[in-house]
């Protein structure tokens, strides 16, 4: 598996063995000419949005508690896949969540997912 590491406000998760997903989506505006003809502008193009299910401690998952609240984070996307090309966007967390699943005396473990969503689109 490729080695994706994901940056949020500096703070690097690195996703090589975890749940990943993106897609991209496009905003464009459809209007209808007076001939009825539909008229396409493409407004803007490759807007991603990142699906992460993550395992973490307890110590990350505050810092994930913190960007759930932000209105907006910074984020860069490296993957060996890109070429190594770093991609970065603002955004803002969604469908955060975050469960329980180890807890020993001294640790917690968390399973915790969300998307972070293209501010811009």
């Amino acid at each position: 598996m490729d080695k994706i590491v994901l940056e949020i406000n500096g703070a690097a998760l690195d996703l090589t063995d975890d749940k990943y997903t993106e897609s991209y989506s496009a905003v464009d505006n459809v209007n209808v000419s007076e001939a009825g003809t539909n008229l396409r502008a493409v407004v803007r193009t490759h807007i991603p949005t990142l699906s992460v299910s993550y395992k973490c401690t307890a110590g990350q998952k505050a810092l994930l508690d913190g960007f759930n609240r932000a209105s907006s984070l910074s984020c860069t996307k490296w993957c060996e896949e890109d070429s190594g090309e770093a991609i970065s966007w603002a955004c803002y967390m969604s469908n955060y969540s975050a469960d329980l699943i180890v807890e020993t005396p001294t640790t917690r473990f968390y399973k915790v997912s969300f998307k972070l969503i293209d501010l811009e689109s």
